[in-house]
C-alpha cells in the first residue's frame, strides 16, 4: 500500500471540489481519491499534510463546499513527477485505427472538470503523441470506455471519429466484452448475474449504492461467477478462515456504471479485498485486487474478431501464487503466463443472456 500511496503522492497535487461533492466530509474526500484507508487519511491531516483553501487541514469531518480546493503536501521522500513522463504503459494491441492498453492501477482515466491537476490517462496519450478521436468533449480524447481510477486493464482507446463511433455501437449492442478477475474476502454462495441499478450515496457523494426501488437510479447488470481453483492450504492453517477466505472469481460487465462491481459485490456482502471504500475490512493493505482481464471485439475495419488477455499486475499476480493453485491457467505456449480463461469459465456456468 506505501508503494502505490507513494506513487499517488507523486502524480497528485491539488484538488478542487466539484457540486456533486459538496457538503462531502474531508477525510472520506481524501480516502476515496488517494485510495487510501480513512485513518491513513487522516493520519495525513494530523501531519498538516493537507491543506484546505491554501490553510492547513484541522478537522477530519469538516464538510467541504463547492470550489474548495484540497492541496497535497508532498512527502520529502519522493519526488514530484507532475508530468509521469517515467510512465510506460503496455501497448496490448496498436494499429491505425485503435490502440489498447493494459492500464496501470492508481490512474484516472480523464479528468471531469478545468480545475482537476490529476494526471490522467489522456495527458499519458497527448504526452505519447497518439492520434485520438474528438466525438468527446476535450477531457475524453479517444476514450470510448472506462476503467475506475484503482482498476488495472485492457482499456480500448480510438484514434479516430468513425472508429469511436463503431466502438461504442459494439459496446451497446455488447458485441464488444469485458470480463475482470478480482479477489473478494469470503466465497460466493453461487454464480449469479445482478441485475440491480446503481445511484450515488445521498450521503457520500463520490459514493454508489443499489437502489432498486429508485426510479432515477441507472440500470446495472453484473455476472459474477467462481473460478474452479483450490486455495492453498496452507493459508487455511495460518489464518482464520471464520474472518477471511479470499476467493477469486470473474466478473463480466453487461452495463458499464461508475463502480459497478464493486457496488453489486458490496450489496451482497461480499468485498474486493483493498476496497475499504465500499467496506472491506480485513488485513490486506495493498491496492483494490480488481482487473480487466479480457476483452473481445469486433476490429473496426475488417470486423474480424480480436481476443486480448492483459497481463495481471505482479502485486495481484504474487498474491494469486501465494494463497491458490491456478497451475491449470498457465498459458501453453509461455508457461510464466498466466491467463484465465474468463469468457469460457462464464459460458461453462451460464445460458446465454
Amino acid at each position: 500500500m506505501q508503494k502505490d500511496f507513494n506513487q499517488n503522492l507523486q502524480i497528485l497535487n491539488t484538488f478542487t471540489i466539484t457540486e456533486e461533492n459538496h457538503k462531502i466530509r474531508a477525510d472520506i474526500f481524501l480516502s476515496y481519491t488517494l485510495n487510501i484507508s480513512r485513518s491513513k487519511a487522516q493520519n495525513l491531516i494530523n501531519k498538516k499534510a493537507i491543506l484546505l483553501n491554501s490553510k492547513p487541514l484541522k478537522k477530519y469531518g469538516i464538510a467541504l463546499n463547492t470550489n474548495d480546493t484540497l492541496t497535497l503536501i508532498p512527502q520529502t521522500n519522493t519526488k514530484k513527477d507532475s508530468n509521469s513522463t517515467a510512465l510506460n504503459i503496455p501497448i496490448l494491441y496498436e494499429d491505425s485505427n485503435l490502440l489498447i492498453l493494459n492500464k496501470p492501477a492508481n490512474l484516472l482515466v480523464h479528468r471531469t472538470n478545468e480545475n482537476d491537476t490529476q494526471f490522467t490517462l489522456v495527458d499519458y496519450l497527448k504526452q505519447k503523441g497518439f492520434a485520438l478521436s474528438n466525438l468527446g468533449d476535450s477531457y475524453r480524447l479517444g476514450i470510448v470506455h472506462r476503467l475506475d481510477k484503482n482498476t488495472s486493464g485492457a482499456i480500448v482507446i480510438a484514434k479516430n471519429n468513425a472508429t469511436h463511433a463503431h466502438l461504442s455501437a459494439q459496446i451497446q449492442s455488447r458485441k464488444m466484452g469485458r470480463y475482470y478477475l478480482c479477489i473478494i474476502n469470503q466465497p460466493l454462495r453461487e454464480s449469479q448475474i445482478l441485475q440491480s441499478p446503481i445511484t450515488r450515496h445521498p450521503k457520500h457523494r463520490l459514493k454508489y449504492i443499489t437502489a432498486p426501488n429508485n426510479p432515477n437510479a441507472k440500470t446495472a447488470k453484473t455476472a459474477l461467477f467462481t473460478i474452479p481453483t483450490l486455495l492453498d492450504s496452507n493459508f487455511l492453517k495460518t489464518e482464520n478462515p471464520q474472518k477471511e477466505i479470499p476467493t477469486l472469481i470473474g466478473a463480466k460487465l453487461f452495463t458499464g456504471r461508475t463502480h459497478q462491481i464493486r457496488v453489486h459485490l458490496s450489496a451482497i456482502n461480499r468485498h474486493i479485498l483493498g476496497d475499504s471504500f465500499y467496506g472491506y475490512g480485513g488485513n490486506y493493505t495493498g491496492r483494490i485486487l480488481l482487473h480487466a482481464h479480457f476483452l473481445h471485439l469486433l476490429h473496426p475495419k475488417t470486423h474480424k474478431p480480436l481476443e486480448l488477455y492483459a497481463p495481471i499486475p505482479s502485486d495481484m499476480q504474487d498474491f494469486i501464487h501465494a494463497h491458490f493453485n491456478v497451475s491449470a491457467y498457465y498459458n501453453i505456449k509461455n508457461p510464466k503466463l498466466l491467463e484465465i480463461p474468463l469468457a469460457k469459465i462464464y459460458q461453462q456456468q451460464f445460458s446465454p443472456i
